[in-house]
């Protein structure tokens, strides 16, 4: 999403005179994504209260916490215990396969196996080997990841403990706080009622929970209206917006080529 201005005189903080949208649809049009645009005052109340919310049940409510805990991490344990189980059971036959050599080689040595029959159960064994070893390699890794990520529960709550209380938002803040934030389109419900999702993706844990928040009455008021060159319907930025995004890029650009056809002219008749 990019950031643009709103222009909005009667509002004198910076925050309130500005909007995200969606680069793709301003490029491309919903061809390629809708506008789902937002208020940065929107975005900014709905990420700090979530902030504090979680500030909160870290300090005062141990048993939220548990709760948070567990629902982060039941799938990864039980899908651990499994992997634990194959792990041991993995390694189980690597010991075997060493007693199944030593013992092939010993009977190739006393000549009780033909060096041909010898060949054939070494590859056999080997081949087995070397795909249990990678299996085992990948298990590995996946319980790690596990572990990493029970880990990372205990270090975002201890790390948002610090944050309770939090009246603003800075680069600080979010960078240590928040990976990423997804933000989706405005939908009216039957009661004409208006609400927007935005997901966000804390450090150490992701993705904990949507949160429908209502978009400020200027977004609401606002109606799907048809370009007035192409008649293709698109959702305006602003109440006196007359293009679509792709017709608005094409006529600036026109502009700005005879605005620059203009100026070559005047400078040829000096």
């Amino acid at each position: 999403m990019r950031a643009l201005s709103a222009n909005r005189r009667k509002r004198p903080d910076i925050i309130d005179c500005v909007q995200y949208s969606c680069n793709n649809y301003g490029r491309y049009g919903n061809v390629m994504c809708t506008a789902h645009s937002m208020e940065a005052r929107d975005l900014f109340n709905a990420v700090l209260a979530d902030i504090n919310r979680f500030a909160d049940m870290a300090v005062n409510d141990e048993k939220a916490v548990r709760a948070i805990e567990k629902r982060l991490t039941e799938t990864d344990q039980s899908r651990a215990k499994a992997l634990e189980k194959e792990r041991k059971k993995l390694n189980k036959r690597l010991a075997e396969l060493d007693r199944l050599f030593s013992s092939l080689y010993e009977d190739k040595v006393m000549e009780r196996i033909t060096e041909r029959n010898f060949e054939m159960m070494s590859g056999k064994y080997q081949k087995e080997q070397l795909e249990i070893e990678a299996r085992l390699k990948e298990v590995t890794e996946t319980l790690n990841d596990s572990y990493e990520k029970s880990r990372g529960v205990r270090d975002f709550l201890s790390l948002i403990r610090n944050y309770q209380g939090l009246k603003e938002l800075d680069a600080t803040v979010i960078n240590a706080l928040i990976d990423k934030i997804l933000v989706s389109e405005r939908k009216k419900s039957a009661d004409g009622t208006v609400q927007q999702e935005i997901k966000i993706y804390y450090k150490f844990i992701g993705f904990v929970g949507e949160l429908h928040i209502t978009p400020t009455k200027r977004w609401t008021a606002l109606k799907p209206k048809n370009c007035t060159v192409c008649g293709v319907e698109y959702v305006p930025g602003s109440a006196i917006s007359k293009y679509c995004p792709i017709c608005a890029k094409k006529i600036q650009r026109e502009k700005s080529n005879e605005s620059k056809r203009r100026s070559r002219e005047q400078k040829l008749r000096r």
